[in-house]
C-alpha cells in the first residue's frame, strides 16, 4: 500500500506546475488584481473578521503592486456595487432550519467572474501591465 502511495506521489509531483508555468498561465498583474478584488469584497462584508482580513489582504497587495494605485479604484468601486446588490448565495442552516446562512466567502471568491468586475480588472491589467514588465 505504501508503494502505491509513493508511486502516486511521484506521478503527482510530475504534474505540479512550476513557478514559470503558473506565471505563464496567470501573470502577476492579473493575480494581484484578482486578489485585490476578492480582498475588497471581503473588506466590504459586515463580519468584523472578514472585514479585517480583507482590508489586510488588500493592503498587502497595494503595498507590493507595481504601477499606480489609482488603477484599482474602478475595481473597488465595482466590487462595492456587487456587494450592495446583495446577490449572495444562501444555504439552509442545519442548526437553525428556519434561517438561511449567507456565504460571503463564496460570494467574494466568485466576484471576479461578475462581468462588470471582470471588465474593471481587464482595464487595470492593461494600465498596469507595462509596470509589471509584461507586454
Amino acid at each position: 500500500m505504501r508503494l502505491i502511495f509513493s508511486v502516486l506521489g511521484l506521478i503527482l509531483v510530475g504534474c505540479v506546475p512550476t513557478v514559470d508555468d503558473r506565471a505563464a498561465l496567470r501573470p502577476a498583474v492579473l493575480r494581484d488584481l484578482e486578489g485585490y478584488a476578492i480582498a475588497s469584497c471581503l473588506a466590504g462584508q459586515t463580519d468584523a473578521y472578514l472585514k479585517d482580513q480583507g482590508d489586510a489582504w488588500a493592503s498587502v497587495i497595494v503595498q507590493g503592486m507595481k504601477g499606480s494605485v489609482d488603477a484599482v479604484a474602478g475595481i473597488a468601486e465595482q466590487v462595492n456595487r456587487e456587494n450592495a446588490a446583495g446577490d449572495m448565495a444562501v444555504i439552509r442552516d442545519e442548526s437553525q432550519p428556519q434561517k438561511g446562512k449567507t456565504l460571503p466567502i463564496l460570494h467574494c471568491s466568485e466576484v471576479i467572474d461578475r462581468p462588470a468586475v471582470r471588465l474593471e480588472i481587464q482595464k487595470a491589467v492593461v494600465a498596469l501591465r507595462p509596470s509589471y514588465g509584461q507586454n
